[in-house]
């Protein structure tokens, strides 16, 4: 029996590597197998809408996203092509380039939108990928034309990023929210009968605190105090009063101040944000002002209907300030809900721990929660 196997053997191991074999000695192996192996995306172009610096104005600014940076995964059980993280709001997807590999040098073709006519892949193509597209990858073979189909979806967020996406909420209350945690707030600070004071132990004992403007310029009305942490000086707060004042009929009135906590450090007194001359961009007066802070870069105000000489309609923008409650500009990213019922009598303002915004609606006793998206392209 050896002697007979072993002639077989060696017959069928001579035809294999015959079959590799071309003119010149050079070695060729066709394959029957093949499935797309690596999938990458190229410089995008996006588009985004955006506000001038007077709140107002529309524009929009063109930039660039470097595909590369989104991962896509290959599903070979399911035949699908996907990036798991999508591109940034406003990506044009219809002029996309496509860098595509396929084992044992694959042949890949793409599918027209409109009907079953194939193309080669070209490496340097501009495609079209705002709807899911069909790849396919047929073996290198002279002989066999089965070939494997992937459907290819680019998927792009469909609200815009660095921004809030809203959803309507029920059973919640102002009280159930845990706000962020804004400054070591060691002080509290109240206004009362014209006077500014604070307070060390727990509103136990009031005392006036020096203004560095006239007191009748302090807010008498929708007062609120925010406090925000200095990075530079763990020890400090930065402490933020905006209210409404009878000394300005068009805006509002914010004050600031430096709280120092360590020991020996010196006590300073109140000033005053003039809403004039090179303030270009000061807070409207609104009535029910509500004001909260975001971030170190952003501090959030919304009120209802202009008061005196203001003419702002109710709840018709939040107000971000980026200096610190000096100027305050409406924009994109803090848009309020597309469907708010602007017939609130008060609209209460608060950012919980999270970094989710809500807006409490008193009169029509909507609840709105803001997830913010942030823009991975940056």
């Amino acid at each position: 029996m050896k002697r007979t196997i072993v002639p077989f053997l060696l017959m069928a191991l001579t035809l294999i590597f015959a079959s590799c074999l071309k003119s010149e000695d050079k070695e060729v192996t066709y394959y029957n197998d093949t499935a797309i192996s690596s999938f990458s995306l190229g410089t995008l172009n996006r588009y985004v809408k955006t506000k001038a610096k007077d709140g107002v104005t529309d524009s929009t600014y063109k930039a660039t996203v470097s595909g590369s940076k989104y991962s896509f995964r290959i599903d070979h059980l399911n035949h699908k092509i996907y990036n798991p993280d999508s591109l940034p709001y406003g990506t044009d997807v219809k002029k996309v380039v496509i860098t595509v590999s396929a084992k044992n040098s694959g042949t890949i073709f793409l599918k027209s939108m409109t009907s079953d006519s194939l193309t080669i892949y070209n490496s340097s193509d501009s495609l079209d990928f705002s709807k899911p597209r069909e790849l396919r990858v047929y073996p290198f073979s002279n002989s066999n034309a089965n070939y494997r189909a992937y459907e290819v979806t680019v998927n792009v967020h469909q609200v815009p990023t660095d921004s809030v996406y809203w959803q309507k909420v029920t059973g919640v209350t102002p009280e159930t929210v845990t706000t962020v945690q804004t400054g070591i707030a060691k002080n509290q600070y109240r206004v009362d009968a014209g006077n500014l004071q604070l307070s060390t132990d727990n509103g136990s004992t009031w005392t006036n605190e020096t203004l560095d403007t006239d007191a009748s310029y302090l807010p008498n009305n929708n007062i609120n105090f925010v406090y925000k942490s200095i990075r530079t000086n763990k020890e400090t707060d930065y402490v933020l009063l905006v209210g409404t004042s009878d000394a300005d009929k068009a805006y509002a009135s914010c004050w600031f101040k430096y709280d120092e906590y360590t020991e020996g450090a010196p006590k300073s007194g109140w000033s005053y944000i003039t809403s004039g001359g090179r303030n270009l961009y000061p807070l409207p007066k609104l009535s029910n002002l509500s004001v909260a802070y975001y971030d170190d870069s952003n501090i959030l105000a919304i009120g209802g209907a202009g008061m005196d000489d203001c003419n702002k309609e109710a709840y018709d923008a939040i107000y971000v300030s980026h200096d610190n409650g000096v100027s305050w500009i409406p924009n994109d990213a803090f848009r309020l809900p597309a469907n708010l019922d602007k017939s609130a009598s008060r609209i209460i303002l608060k950012v919980d721990a999270d970094r989710n915004l809500w807006l409490f609606c008193e009169g029509t006793g909507e609840t709105w929660k803001g997830y913010y998206i942030k823009d991975d392209a940056k």
